[in-house]
């Protein structure tokens, strides 16, 4: 069984974002399960908390992304960009850079979901950067934003789920995650990585 670490940048307690990792949960391919992580137990970044002085919640942190085959990270907008919280566990995730952090080579995708009927794609935007320019793997296109959220939702058997125009969609970017963790894309990622590393001690 493979484990995808489920991340919502929302620490609101009825966030939508946490509601829409819930009803992923439930629909992740045959072979995967979801994991979670509670970035708002992390500090706010500051490099004196480093080495022998990480926190705990950091180590802890930085080994759930390197132990998940994937992450999937379920996120607002807060002023057209993405949360301040999801900046911060980021930044604590891509150190130390040397000889690696836990994102090179991690393939990530994200949906953002918004209360506005119209925003959301420039968090999204941000945070597929964010990702790749540290060596990570974002899902590269047919992106999905849920947009007008809370009225997307609807309860059947007595089990809270989306309405099915946005469950399809849903069920779309798992497998475009699932199709960049099968496809070995890491591979050529890491040997990359391991090229310029090398560079720099020639």
């Amino acid at each position: 069984m493979k484990s995808i670490l489920f991340i919502v940048a929302s620490l609101r307690q009825e966030s939508v974002n946490k509601r829409l990792a819930a009803v992923a949960a439930q629909n992740l391919p045959e072979g995967y399960e979801a994991t979670y992580f509670d970035i708002g137990t992390l500090p706010l970044y500051n490099d004196d908390l480093s080495g022998a002085n990480t926190p705990a919640s950091v180590l802890a942190f930085r080994a759930a992304i390197t132990d998940a085959a994937g992450v999937f990270i379920f996120s607002p907008e807060y002023n057209f960009a993405a949360p301040g919280v999801l900046k911060n566990a980021i930044d604590w995730a891509s150190r130390p850079m040397f000889p690696r952090c836990s994102i090179v080579a991690k393939p990530m995708n994200v949906i953002v979901a918004s209360v506005s009927p119209t925003n959301g794609i420039r968090a999204q935007v941000e945070i597929k950067r964010l990702w790749s320019i540290l060596g990570g793997i974002p899902v590269p296109a047919y992106d999905f934003v849920l947009q007008s959220a809370p009225t997307r939702f609807e309860t059947v058997d007595g089990v809270e789920t989306l309405e099915p125009v946005a469950l399809k969609a849903l069920r779309l970017q798992m497998t475009y995650l699932q199709n960049i963790i099968e496809g070995n894309v890491a591979a050529t990622i890491e040997k990359n990585f391991e090229t310029f590393i090398a560079s720099m001690k020639a």
